[in-house]
């Protein structure tokens, strides 16, 4: 990786091979840069120019709303967000809301009627013990359509949206930012998150990001304040790893309208994440 650029000039020029050619670049806040006047429809082409010139700009690209970015950290700031992505566990400071409630008989039978049919609900009755709660109902329901892939079909019907660029969200002007770092992980230091204003959120999101690239060359391409977007070059497999991360995706994402085993379905048979908390 080469030193990182710091003038705009220079930028402009690693980007002239690219599908960036003759973007203006500016200097933006916290020594990042800007690329302007991006095709919003050309999104995903545009990320994956800057992210291709990387290897000489030393900047991570990610797209933002004009504007949005209003922190500038410091270098002792990045320092500790870097020791701390390897140090902290995240999933403490982000859980899936509401996934204890309790369900009781009443409960159990309209979910397992409403996502399955009225002739699943006796097996849940008896595979179940009640009351239990929203998570276990959840993880047998998930279990209950892989074992079945005409129910599982059925179940799912409607849900291919969760995975897939065409859930992005599109806006009429957006900014190529390139931070001064290539650790994507720490794009939470400079780009705001809705999710991330908790106790600990700023950190506990940067240590998420690190795990998901190590595990699934997750990418991050878009944070729009309350939405965040990725690419990944893995995908989980059926069962317990993809309902771990969809777990986790709802958890940082804490207004995905969905249930888990759909996520976690979906996460098997797509590349592109995207993660929503509004308030």
């Amino acid at each position: 990786m080469a030193a990182r650029m710091d003038n705009a000039t220079d930028i402009a020029s690693a980007l002239r091979a690219t599908a960036l050619r003759g973007h203006p670049v500016r200097e933006g806040l916290g020594r990042t840069f800007l690329v302007e006047d991006v095709d919003p429809a050309r999104l995903l082409e545009a990320w994956r120019a800057a992210h291709a010139a990387m290897p000489v700009t030393g900047r991570w690209p990610v797209f933002t709303l004009p504007g949005d970015l209003d922190h500038e950290p410091d270098t002792d700031e990045i320092a500790e967000l870097d020791l701390a992505v390897r140090t902290l566990d995240p999933w403490p400071v982000y859980q899936r809301y509401g996934s204890d409630a309790v369900q009781g008989q009443a409960e159990v039978e309209g979910y397992v009627r409403a996502f399955l049919g009225g002739e699943m609900v006796a097996a849940a009755l008896e595979q179940l013990t009640l009351p239990t709660t929203s998570a276990a109902l959840q993880r047998w329901t998930y279990d209950t359509v892989l074992a079945d892939p005409e129910l599982a079909s059925r179940a799912f019907r409607g849900s291919e949206y969760l995975v897939g660029t065409s859930r992005w969200h599109t806006w009429p002007e957006v900014q190529l930012v390139l931070l001064p770092t290539t650790s994507q992980w720490l794009a939470p230091g400079w780009v705001p998150y809705f999710g991330a204003t908790r106790d600990n959120g700023i950190p506990a999101l940067a240590a998420a990001m690190w795990q998901w690239e190590q595990r699934w060359g997750a990418s991050l391409i878009a944070g729009w304040g309350t939405m965040l977007q990725f690419t990944a070059q893995r995908r989980p497999h059926s069962g317990s790893e993809a309902w771990e991360l969809a777990g986790q995706h709802m958890a940082v994402g804490g207004s995905l309208q969905c249930e888990q085993w759909q996520l976690a379905i979906a996460l098997t048979q797509g590349d592109a994440w995207f993660l929503h908390d509004r308030p």
